[in-house]
């Protein structure tokens, strides 16, 4: 009886298995495809992706172009898309800042302290806008949108390791 519910099990596992004259490879796509197509459709933000830190940065603002015109896009409030500036450019230092000078990390990390700051004070989540937690998570991800970029922010964070700092407080934004 066993043998027989196993034989039917199996029969009925391959019988789902079968070949409907597509291959795998056929609708797998290769993960660049995949992200250019969440692009093209507005799934997700279309970004910069030199092998650059920095970036381009035509204004010289030290935020990157892309992602400026995502802020500008998504924050009509000029108060949330300051915000929202001031915290992409503190993230955008911890990018470039020489790691193996402490004083020059602390100083970037009080920047991105004062930005997400200034994040939660303007963002509270009602009528419709976002929670502070999630605009700081897609400010990060957008920062660290290459392997070379999330490898530099990883050695910032580690260079911050074993440091202390308080929360700010007051009115931090610029």
């Amino acid at each position: 009886m066993t043998k027989r519910i196993f034989a039917t099990f199996l029969i009925g596992i391959l019988a789902g298995c079968g070949d409907d004259s597509s291959t795998a490879t056929d609708t797998v796509q290769a993960p660049k495809e995949q992200v250019m197509l969440l692009e093209t459709s507005g799934a997700i933000p279309q970004l910069e992706r030199s092998n650059t830190l920095q970036g381009t940065d035509a204004n010289a603002n030290g935020v990157r172009d892309d992602i400026e015109a995502i802020i500008t896009s998504t924050y009509t409030s000029s108060i949330q898309r300051a915000a929202a500036m001031q915290t992409a450019k503190a993230l955008q230092s911890a990018l470039t800042v020489d790691k193996s000078d402490i004083l020059a990390v602390k100083e970037v990390s009080r920047e991105i302290s004062y930005g997400v700051n200034c994040l939660y004070s303007k963002f509270d989540g009602a009528n419709g806008s976002k929670q502070p937690a999630q605009v700081i998570q897609e400010l990060e991800s957008m920062t660290t949108n290459t392997k070379q970029r999330l490898l530099e922010y990883l050695q910032f964070n580690k260079a911050l390791d074993g440091t202390s700092s308080a929360l700010p407080e007051g009115d931090t934004c610029e």
